[in-house]
């Protein structure tokens, strides 16, 4: 996932130890994170013919890469990060598995990726990384311009009201981050960085800016705590 402004280091590239157990992770701290990819997958399959090319934004990791690749075989990707450690995990992940002759690994930000124009895509788990000071809006509206007119755009994030909302959500967060395991010290860390350094918006807000950003016809497909899938048309 895409974590850190362009003039940054990426964070995994910073935390090497964080890079190499990533996978761990999105288990320990986003419910629902492996039923997720396989409802992008119907969702994304339902509405792409047989031949289609996908844009994977925050690619690092590459597991909604590689399934998307193994379930549709007609499908090429171009996968993008600013983590060259996390791209590289993609990259070995779909060469292991020998997908990667229909991939395009591009190291850089959204900004960066070629311009398509592509037949899908997809952001999770990045949005929230962004302010709402004209970040978030800016990053859609990339997303947006590189997808053919009416192309399914799968948005997978965080979103929450502040004040009393937030403060459930970040318990519920914790409870169920321990009881997928997670161990404590880094439990600690991350519920302080989710209430000291993350960016979220409430589901309206983030609806109103895929809006803004061109997108029609928001549907919220996922909803497990404050994370939430939704799917739009370009």
């Amino acid at each position: 996932m895409t974590t850190e402004s362009s003039d940054e280091t990426p964070l995994f590239d910073r935390n090497p130890e964080l890079a190499a157990t990533y996978d761990r992770g999105p288990r320990w701290f986003v419910p629902a994170y492996d039923l997720s990819h396989g409802l992008i997958s119907v969702l994304l399959g339902e509405r792409l013919g047989a031949e289609a090319h996908v844009l994977i934004v925050a690619a690092g990791g590459g597991v909604e890469l590689c399934l998307l690749a193994r379930e549709h075989p007609g499908w090429r990707f171009t996968a993008i990060d600013p983590s060259a450690a996390m791209l590289e995990q993609a990259r070995a992940k779909a060469s292991a598995e020998g997908l990667a002759d229909r991939v395009s690994f591009v190291q850089g930000y959204v900004e960066d990726a070629p311009e398509g124009p592509y037949d899908a895509a997809t952001a999770l788990l990045v949005l929230a990384f962004l302010a709402d000071d004209g970040g978030k809006l800016g990053f859609l509206a990339e997303i947006h311009r590189r997808l053919r007119p009416g192309a399914p755009f799968v948005l997978m994030d965080g979103a929450v009201a502040p004040g009393a909302p937030f403060e459930e959500a970040l318990r519920l967060y914790e409870a169920a981050a321990r009881r997928n395991g997670a161990p404590d010290e880094i439990v600690s860390v991350a519920v302080a960085m989710q209430r000291d350094t993350i960016n979220y918006v409430s589901p309206e807000r983030e609806t109103a800016l895929l809006q803004e950003a061109g997108f029609t016809d928001a549907r919220l497909f996922l909803k497990a705590f404050m994370i939430h899938g939704w799917l739009a048309a370009a």
